[in-house]
């Protein structure tokens, strides 16, 4: 052993403990399919703006690395993940959004969700956080509808929420003030591109 490592072994204090909470808030946000989600447009440019802004405030955006890297400078790593990850789901908040609740049908009386609303220069943007809804059984998945009062009802994206997520981001291509009324519905694999008529999840906006 070289002179270097052992005076480097016997100074050595040992890692710092590995913080618990920030490694199950990293758990959580990785979980999230959102996080996997594409974004809306806008979003690369407002987290550019954001990182120039930290970079004005005089954060380096890297550090030269330790020679001896060793727990503390890895968990240290791990939080600013946490930071970038959770400051790039920030991005999709918007004043602009509109928020609907929805709730189970007696289909699925326990399930409860938000649906938020943005319009952005693809279409409108939804994100539906729900709870309580079970994941769709093999050969059967969700349907996200936007309706109207006519009757019509368009399409906004499939889901099954079987990988234990609460958080699904969905697109539409007509504008939900005209088609005011949310549905989930629970389809079958048939190809059959029709509504069911197993509507799980049903809201509007109050004033809609």
């Amino acid at each position: 052993m070289s002179d270097e490592r052992a005076s480097y072994l016997a100074s050595a204090t040992g890692p710092e403990p590995v913080d618990r909470e920030r490694l199950d808030l990293i758990r959580e946000i990785l979980a999230q399919e959102v996080t996997w989600a594409e974004p809306p447009p806008e979003v690369a440019d407002r987290l550019l703006d954001a990182v120039v802004s930290h970079r004005g405030a005089g954060e380096p955006l890297t550090a030269a690395p330790s020679r001896h890297w060793g727990w503390a400078a890895a968990v240290a790593g791990i939080a600013a993940a946490v930071v970038v990850v959770a400051g790039l789901l920030g991005v999709f908040s918007s004043p602009g959004e509109r928020v609907i609740e929805i709730a189970g049908t007696d289909l699925e009386p326990s399930a409860t969700g938000e649906v938020a609303i943005r319009e952005t220069d693809a279409g409108w943007w939804l994100r539906l956080d729900l709870d309580d809804l079970p994941a769709a059984a093999e050969g059967s998945y969700y349907e996200g509808w936007v309706w109207n009062d006519e009757g019509d009802g368009v399409s906004i994206g499939t889901f099954h929420m079987r990988g234990g997520t609460d958080s699904v981001v969905l697109w539409s291509g007509v504008d939900p003030a005209d088609y005011p009324a949310i549905w989930v519905t629970l389809e079958t694999e048939d190809g059959d591109p029709a509504a069911s008529d197993r509507i799980v999840m049903w809201g509007r906006p109050e004033d809609g």
